[in-house]
């Protein structure tokens, strides 16, 4: 009985753990793409900006699932999930937006969804976070 409490306090453990990694390294990626998107327009620099839109998309997609967001969240936050999985799906879409404006030379609407983009992050981690 003691070896099965035993084993499952180490799933939940590495399951905790495993979410923070995963957490961390979603928002480290989506971070710098978002300082590289930032670089690439202030000194028109489009192929910087379409690095930091891949480091974006990808570090968005490790954190946009419900379940690896629910496990993330502590309990008196787990109720804001769907905020966080909202916020992932407005970037998502975005970036999508900023490709193809960049495709098409439109310059200002690729910033305006760049804006967008990170309108979603703060959105997200001020209610999720509480600032």
């Amino acid at each position: 009985m003691k070896l099965a409490k035993f084993a499952l306090a180490c799933t939940l453990a590495f399951t905790v753990a495993n979410a923070e990694d995963v957490m961390q390294k979603s928002m480290s990626m989506m971070e710098k793409g978002m300082t590289q998107i930032q670089q690439g327009f202030l000194n028109n620099n489009v192929e910087l900006i379409k690095q930091g839109s891949i480091l974006v998309k990808d570090g968005n997609a490790l954190f946009s699932d419900k379940k690896v967001i629910a496990k993330y969240l502590p309990e008196n936050k787990k109720h804001l999930t769907n905020v966080a999985a909202t916020a992932s799906e407005r970037i998502a879409l975005d970036i999508n937006v900023l490709e193809l404006n960049l495709d098409d030379k439109a310059y200002l609407n690729a910033a305006d969804a760049y804006s967008d983009m990170l309108n979603a992050c703060s959105r997200c981690h001020s209610i999720v976070r509480s600032w």
